[in-house]
């Protein structure tokens, strides 16, 4: 497309800085020739910055319905001003707005689900606000030109409801960004868990937190944060567990490989809180991969079948806190299983690669 470059604008609420998916996306489409620009909000404690390729809007909500109704609008504004072919709306919560500004300038629209968002935790236990995402999403899906999804449970669920074909396209990290390790563990340090990701409901903290008692030969170490760090931070100083749980906050991306190394079993655990975690695969399922870290995980049908696909950790069906420390207890004790996961993840991370996974997307996008 060299002369003729399509410009396409990625609008997204997540923090660029510490959304790989994202940035591996913007790379991905200026590889294929795009000139991309990234839509987003300015919030505090985010990590992005303003420059060339990336616009923040200061907002005057940060949460709630008044902030989904002015983001919207002002992702519209925006649209609608600015030169574009392809708009790219990043889950549910941009699509109203991408999809009016699509339609009034006969653009291109891209909706890429990164979950299926009217089954978020946070809706479980509010049906009004729930009904009325599923009606913003049976309004505005069917209008999509290209849609895009983290897994093939989410895709059929599209498919079944709306006869759309959805491209799968999992979280799954760049070739060789990750350097797989041997075995890191040590006797100078803790067996370490490690949970990286959005500190949000129902990924498995509060029960992990209830477990560590049970288990005062490791640690824990927590990267991220969201809605309820304030709340695990209650919890780790409730149970006297600051000295054994570490709570890093969020980081950019690229500083996340120094952790994985220094750790010996990375966390998966979800909690059955509606359709969006059930089916969810998240990044670091992969990322732990890549470093050739041995997993621990729900067994979840999509999470599941990575992990016993490939032979790279344990699954389990119950977080109850004293049965949850006996299968650690266990794994700590089996190393020689612990060095089989990570011979295995060797070939995994081969195939699980951004560049394999993204060929899919290929002639779709240049169609467009």
């Amino acid at each position: 497309m060299e002369g003729t470059k399509k410009r396409v604008i990625i609008c997204s609420t997540s923090d660029y800085a510490a959304d790989y998916r994202l940035y591996k996306t913007t790379l991905s489409l200026t590889q294929l020739g795009f000139e991309v620009v990234r839509l987003g909000r300015h919030r505090k404690g985010h990590l992005h910055q303003e420059n060339e390729g990336i616009h923040l809007m200061k907002m005057l909500f940060e949460k709630g319905p008044l902030f989904y109704l002015e983001m919207n609008i002002r992702l519209f504004l925006f649209l609608v001003l600015s030169k574009c072919h392809i708009i790219y709306s990043v889950d549910l919560d941009t699509l109203p707005g991408c999809r009016l500004a699509a339609m009034l300038r006969r653009k291109k629209l891209v909706f890429d689900s990164h979950e299926y968002f009217p089954e978020v935790p946070e809706l479980k236990d509010r049906p009004l606000i729930k009904s009325i995402w599923l009606l913003l999403e049976r309004m505005l899906v069917p209008g999509i030109h290209l849609g895009i999804t983290v897994c093939h449970s989410i895709a059929t669920i599209y498919k079944d409801k709306y006869g759309l074909p959805f491209y799968v396209v999992r979280n799954i990290p760049m070739e060789k960004r990750i350097q797989p390790s041997s075995d890191t563990s040590s006797s100078t340090r803790p067996f370490t868990l490690l949970y990286q990701g959005a500190v949000n409901e129902g990924r498995g903290l509060e029960p992990m937190i209830e477990t560590m008692p049970y288990l005062p030969q490791c640690r824990l170490v927590i990267v991220g944060d969201g809605p309820i760090s304030q709340q695990i931070k209650e919890l780790v100083e409730k149970k006297g567990l600051n000295e054994r749980i570490l709570i890093e906050g969020k980081k950019p991306f690229d500083q996340l490989p120094s952790y994985m190394a220094n750790a010996d079993l990375g966390l998966v655990l979800l909690e059955n809180k509606g359709l969006n975690y059930y089916y969810s695969l998240p990044n670091r399922l992969f990322d732990f991969i890549q470093a050739g870290l041995p997993i621990l995980a729900m067994d979840f049908p999509e999470i599941a079948a990575i992990v016993n696909g490939y032979h790279v950790g344990l699954c389990v069906d119950n977080m109850e806190p004293e049965k949850l420390a006996q299968v650690i207890g266990q794994i700590i004790q089996n190393r020689d299983e612990m060095a089989t996961w990570r011979k295995n993840m060797s070939q995994a991370a081969k195939e699980l690669t951004w560049e394999h996974e993204y060929e899919v997307l290929l002639q779709p996008l240049l169609n467009l």
